[in-house]
């Protein structure tokens, strides 16, 4: 073994009643590459960014993700996306510079969500809206 020191590049930590976020995981020139762990029933929303676009993966659990260009108030529309490990095959969200979005656990465990943000975190590019000033429902209804 070398005598080369082993070091680790220092993230970014963040706790709340939703959740837990490792932010900023690899030492990136541009971008972050983060994982949210989301308690089951809490929901993270809404919120855009417009320096930035989003890549989002459901690893594990079970996702509501809900995407819309403006609140229900001004004429928008809500596209519903569930996600899940079993749908991660099928490639990564992409959220868009501009777009609303959020996400629910509905699942009975943690979710696990991996992302890459094109851009370094920048709290100044977040605008954030809440449940009623956007007017869309999160429940999630049975067929």
């Amino acid at each position: 073994m070398s005598s080369t020191p082993i070091k680790k590049h220092p993230l970014r930590f963040h706790e709340d009643d939703r959740g837990i976020r490792y932010c900023d995981i690899f030492p990136l020139e541009q971008g972050d590459v983060n994982i949210t762990l989301l308690y089951p029933g809490a929901l993270s929303a809404w919120h855009r960014h417009q320096l930035q676009d989003d890549y989002q993966l459901c690893v594990h659990g079970s996702l509501k993700f809900g995407l819309c260009d403006k609140p229900a108030s001004q004429g928008g529309a809500v596209q519903w996306v569930y996600s899940s490990l079993r749908s991660a095959k099928d490639g990564a969200l992409f959220i868009p510079r501009g777009i609303w979005h959020g996400y629910y656990n509905f699942g009975n465990e943690v979710a696990i969500v991996l992302y890459w943000l094109t851009s370094k975190y920048n709290p100044d590019d977040e605008e954030r809206m809440t449940v009623e000033e956007m007017g869309f429902s999160w429940e999630r209804r049975a067929k």
